[in-house]
């Protein structure tokens, strides 16, 4: 029986990768996050995180039917419940922002490429990221491969914290070859585990308190009398 669980939920695992790839790839330019895919008690849900759901969806939603039939033929199901849902804030997610740098290199050219990234990346901060890093490689000018790397603010390259920084590669296709477009984006709900704040005691329950020590609670209960 535990086996079983386990195949299902590779399955669906596989089948949720394969949608974002699809979706994303089909979608190019419209900003999408990210694509969940689960079984629910009515049949099968998909949800697409993007920037603006109505990109997405088209005026008139019609979009939808579309995005209907590539979920059946992948999922190999019928009628699958679709919902787009908007991301709070878009310039904060390293796909979407991926997507966009790409979608715009693609539409100006290699000749806009340091415009782009300068202009995205000062909206990303101005978003409220702590920090963020954009890679752009491919042949940008001439024949050969070369990198263009851009940092505003923060960016950690390795530790811990290197596993919570959101990062995403996209691809831009120009006449020339295509683009690899890479952002790593720290927001500022990430922990960083150098970045200490230290509590008044007032700041602190009684009962946590306690525990780290006695005496400083009895410290606190005199300076309250």
């Amino acid at each position: 029986m535990a086996s079983k669980n386990i195949e299902e939920l590779i399955k669906e695992q596989k089948i949720q990768a394969i949608l974002d790839k699809t979706l994303k790839n089909k979608f190019k330019g419209k900003l999408i996050s990210k694509v969940e895919y689960f079984k629910v008690s009515m049949g099968t849900k998909v949800i697409i995180y993007c920037a603006r759901p109505r990109l997405v969806l088209g005026r008139a939603n019609e979009n939808l039917d579309e995005i209907k039939r590539i979920v059946e033929d992948i999922a190999n199901v019928k009628d699958p419940s679709i919902e787009v849902v908007g991301v709070e804030n878009p310039l904060l997610d390293s796909e979407i922002v991926a997507d966009l740098i790409a979608s715009q290199i693609e539409r100006y050219g290699n000749r806009a490429i340091r415009r782009i990234m300068q202009r995205v990346m000062e909206q990303v901060m101005q978003a409220g990221a702590l920090g963020i890093e954009v890679r752009v490689t491919g042949k940008i000018i001439g024949d050969r491969t070369t990198t263009i790397r851009e940092q505003k603010g923060y960016i950690k390259k390795s530790g811990e914290v290197n596993k919570i920084i959101g990062k995403s590669i996209r691809h831009a296709k120009l006449p020339s070859g295509v683009i690899g477009v890479q952002v790593r984006i720290l927001r500022p709900t990430d922990k960083l585990p150098d970045r200490i704040k230290i509590k008044d005691l007032s700041e602190i329950k009684p009962e946590e308190l306690e525990k780290i020590d006695p005496s400083l609670l009895e410290k606190l209960v005199k300076q309250g009398q």
